[in-house]
């Protein structure tokens, strides 16, 4: 059917010739030997944004990518790993096993994935794991904390960096110990997002540091009574379980 003309415009026309702007979500590598399943999760991973790349040629390494989805092969040899999967690449991996085809243990990679998540994956949890590899690839890449910020300011409070204290809203400073400060700058560096307890005790200590998980309570315990944190209900400092802690603030630097 064709359709209907209408007037003349009096706006603005566009531009044949001018170049179109297409703006993609972050690429994922999806290598999977089955068929089936890397199609469904290649339509559902676009779906949500994402712009996804899935060869059939499980043998061929992928293009670069944000992410790498490596399903295992299920073929009879029980191949561990693709051949061009040696070692740890520099892009977040997540593993699919399927586990009818290794019951009850994962096979050895030689390195550590970001997560491993058994098939069938509920698509939910699959697109929550790339989103978290993601958001740890931002943090792990970023540079060393910039000497000229100043200071850090949110809800009301603020954190002098050069005098390590810490001012409330009413105007009452506390002098923080070093790693107090350090555990709080870092969360002011990277507000809403989850930092596991191992990224921070690497950023605090330095990596790579081996220290006592239990390490980090202390600092963490302290900084909840500066800021008034109900430890029960925090709101700043708040804990996800499983997985690390997640500083609930917007803030603002001044250099």
């Amino acid at each position: 059917m064709r359709s209907r003309q209408s007037g003349p415009s009096s706006g603005p026309q566009p531009d044949p010739d001018a170049e179109t702007t297409v703006t993609l979500g972050p690429r994922v590598a999806l290598a999977d030997p089955d068929p089936v399943t890397r199609a469904l999760l290649a339509e559902y991973l676009r779906e949500k944004g994402f712009e996804v790349c899935a060869p059939a040629d499980m043998a061929e390494p992928p293009p670069p990518a944000d992410v790498l989805i490596v399903a295992l092969d299920d073929a009879p040899t029980r191949t561990n790993r693709p051949a061009w999967l040696t070692g740890a690449p520099n892009t977040p991996v997540i593993v699919l096993d399927r586990s009818s085809v290794f019951p009850g243990c994962a096979p050895a990679l030689g390195f550590v994935p970001h997560a491993r998540l058994s098939l069938p994956v509920p698509p939910r949890k699959l697109v929550a794991t790339i989103k978290q590899a993601l958001s740890l690839a931002r943090i792990e890449s970023s540079g060393p904390q910039d000497a000229s910020v100043q200071s850090y300011r949110f809800s009301g409070w603020t954190l002098h960096c050069h005098s390590r204290q810490l001012e409330s809203p009413d105007g009452h400073f506390t002098l923080l110990d070093k790693r107090e400060f350090e555990v709080l700058r870092t969360f002011l560096r990277f507000p809403r997002q989850v930092l596991t307890r191992q990224q921070l005790i690497e950023i605090v200590w330095g990596a790579p540091t081996k220290i006592d998980n239990r390490t980090l309570d202390r600092p963490i315990t302290r900084l909840r009574r500066h800021l008034g944190d109900d430890v029960r209900f925090p709101a700043l400092i708040k804990t996800i379980v499983g997985m690390g802690y997640r500083f609930d603030a917007n803030v603002n630097k001044s250099v």
